[in-house]
């Protein structure tokens, strides 16, 4: 049977990185050159990958769709929700763009809305699917720290976990031609670096912190889940700096 591998979970968490380092070594798939719904593909013929992290909300009709024409296999995207509560847009430059609860859509030639999903009902579709038992081999949760730290070994587990062939280095993606649809969000094209002390942690971004966390103390749960913290201590040191 053919195969289509869905990339999908949390935006702003290194989607767009991860699928230009597929697009330039993974064998065997057809790759679109732009984000776009898994269900649009899953009519043509061979195999297929492609991201969009709002598929994480559309994976039932995605399995019901394939049945009888594609294998599917799920890559679950996710970043430290600290981070990605610092996270900016282009085109909405004068606000941050993942909120708890909703954040920012900004499709071509649309005026941007803030009425997309945010980090919270992201994070319950994304637990709703691992514990469905939908996918009977399991998902694969592809951290955003780990994939910037150690590419190499990223691939190598996908290779083993799933038979992905592949032809070259992660770490070389920059060096391919890259549609400009899959370069927008990049930041630049330039190779990738390793984690450094997160952004959160800086003075600047305490107040943001402190008030998302403060109005949704169910983010501590996603910290919690994902293993990015073992309790709220960290919470309550920032707090306290600011006594």
């Amino acid at each position: 049977m053919e195969r289509h591998i869905v990339i999908a979970g949390q935006g702003r968490a290194g989607t767009t990185l991860f699928y230009n380092m597929l697009r330039s070594t993974l064998k065997g798939f057809n790759m679109p050159d732009s984000e776009v719904q898994a269900r649009q593909y899953l009519d043509k013929p061979g195999n297929y990958c492609t991201k969009r992290p709002f598929d994480i909300f559309d994976i039932p009709n995605i399995l019901k769709e394939a049945q009888g024409k594609k294998h599917v296999d799920l890559i679950i995207t996710m970043r430290d929700p600290r981070d990605v509560l610092l996270s900016k847009h282009k085109r909405v430059p004068d606000d941050y763009f993942v909120g708890a609860d909703h954040c920012w859509f900004v499709p071509q030639g649309v005026e941007p809305t803030y009425n997309a999903p945010g980090i919270l009902p992201t994070h319950h579709a994304i637990t709703t699917i691992i514990n469905s038992g939908i996918f009977p081999n399991g998902v694969f949760v592809l951290k955003y720290e780990d994939l910037v730290d150690n590419p190499e070994g990223i691939k190598d587990i996908l290779a083993e976990a799933y038979g992905m062939e592949f032809e070259g280095d992660f770490s070389d993606f920059y060096k391919q031609d890259i549609p400009d649809d899959l370069s927008r969000a990049l930041n630049g094209i330039r190779p990738v670096e390793k984690a450094k002390e997160p952004k959160w942690k800086k003075p600047e971004h305490r107040q943001r912190i402190l008030d998302q966390f403060t109005r949704f103390p169910d983010l501590h749960k996603v910290l919690i889940n994902f293993g990015y913290e073992d309790d709220t201590k960290w919470f309550e040191d920032l707090i306290m700096m600011e006594d």
